[in-house]
C-alpha cells in the first residue's frame, strides 16, 4: 500500500490515551462475567444483544442529535469486521466457560504477535524492530503470569481463545486498513452472535434473574458488560485504531492480562502469586516504554 500521512503528535497523544482507557475497561469483561455465573449460551446471547443495543443506540443518537450521516455498515470493511466480531464473541465467551482465567489472558496476550503480522503481511506496513521487542517482551510477561496454570487448561477453551486472538486483531487490521468507522459493524457483530446462541443453543432468559455473584441477578453483571465496560471499550479501540498501527493498538490487551488476575483476587479470592507479580510488572514497563517510544518518533517527525 502506499504511504499514510502522519497523525499529528496532538492526535497521536489522544489516540493512545483513547485507546489505553478502552483497553483498561476490557479489563473489566471476563470478571464481570464470572460474576454473573450464568451458562455459556445464556451469556453469549445477553452479552451480544446488550452491546447491539448501547452501540446501535448510540449511532442513532449520533444521526438525530448532531444530524451525522454515518453509514451502520462501512462497506466491505464493516461487513468483514461484522463477520469477525461475531466469532470472535462466541469464541471469547466459550474460552471463559471452558478453560481458566489465566489461560485466557495468556492467549489473548498473543493478539499483538498476530496483528503485527497481519499488518505486516495483508497492509505492507513495516512493523518497527522496537514493536516487536517489545510485543516478545510483553508476551514473555503474560506468560510468567499464566506459566502455573496453562498445562492444566482445557483444549477446546484454550482453541477458542486463539480464535478469539485472531479475529481481534483481524478486527484491528481492517480498521487500520480502511479508515472507516466500523464501531456499529462492531454492534452487527454482536447481535449476529446473541441470534446464532438463541437459534443454535439453548439459552434461558429465566437464569438472568437467578442470583449471581454477591446475590446480584445475574443480569445486572451482564448489563454492567454488555451496556457499558464493553460498549465504550469497544468505541476507544476502534477510535484509537484510526491513528494508530494495529500492532500498537493490540498491545493495549496486555492490561488484560495484568489486570484480570488482579480483579479475580480481589473480588473472588484468587491470589496471585509471585510469577502473576513480576509478569505483570514486565507488561506495565513495557507498555510505558513503547508508547514513550512512539511519541518521541511522533515529535521528532520520524516514521515508526
Amino acid at each position: 500500500m502506499g504511504s499514510r500521512q502522519q497523525p499529528a503528535t496532538g492526535e497521536i497523544k489522544t489516540a493512545f490515551l483513547v485507546t489505553g482507557l478502552g483497553g483498561l475497561l476490557f479489563t473489566f469483561d471476563l470478571p464481570l462475567l464470572r460474576l454473573s455465573m450464568a451458562d455459556q449460551w445464556t451469556m453469549v446471547f445477553t452479552r451480544g444483544l446488550f452491546l447491539f443495543l448501547a452501540i446501535a443506540g448510540a449511532w442513532a443518537a449520533l444521526q438525530l442529535l448532531r444530524g451525522e450521516r454515518t453509514p451502520f455498515i462501512a462497506g466491505w470493511a464493516g461487513l468483514a469486521v461484522a463477520l469477525a466480531s461475531t466469532v470472535g464473541n462466541m469464541a471469547y465467551i466459550g474460552a471463559v466457560v471452558h478453560t481458566d482465567a489465566a489461560n485466557v489472558v495468556f492467549i489473548i496476550a498473543l493478539t499483538p504477535v498476530i496483528a503485527a503480522a497481519m499488518s505486516h503481511l495483508v497492509l505492507g506496513e513495516r512493523v518497527h524492530r522496537f514493536t516487536w521487542a517489545a510485543t516478545a517482551a510483553a508476551f514473555c510477561g503474560a506468560a510468567l503470569i499464566a506459566s502455573d496454570g496453562i498445562g492444566t487448561g482445557d483444549w477446546v477453551g484454550n482453541g477458542l481463545a486463539f480464535t478469539s486472538a485472531v479475529c481481534s486483531a483481524a478486527i484491528f487490521t481492517i480498521i487500520r486498513g480502511s479508515g472507516q468507522k466500523v464501531a456499529t459493524s462492531l454492534a452487527l457483530g454482536s447481535l449476529s452472535s446473541a441470534l446464532l446462541a438463541a437459534a443454535l443453543f439453548a439459552v434461558h432468559p429465566a437464569a438472568l434473574l437467578a442470583a449471581g455473584a454477591f446475590g446480584l441477578p445475574a443480569g445486572i453483571w451482564l448489563a454492567l458488560n454488555g451496556l457499558l465496560a464493553i460498549p465504550l471499550a469497544t468505541v476507544l479501540l476502534a477510535r484509537g485504531s484510526r491513528l494508530l498501527p494495529s500492532a500498537d493498538v493490540s498491545m493495549f490487551f496486555m492490561l488484560e492480562t495484568m489486570l484480570t488476575p488482579v480483579w479475580i483476587w480481589l473480588l473472588f479470592g484468587e491470589l496471585p502469586g509471585d510469577r502473576v507479580l513480576l509478569g505483570g510488572a514486565i507488561i506495565v514497563v513495557t507498555l510505558l516504554a513503547h508508547s514513550w517510544w512512539r511519541l518521541s518518533v511522533s515529535l521528532r517527525g520520524s516514521p515508526a
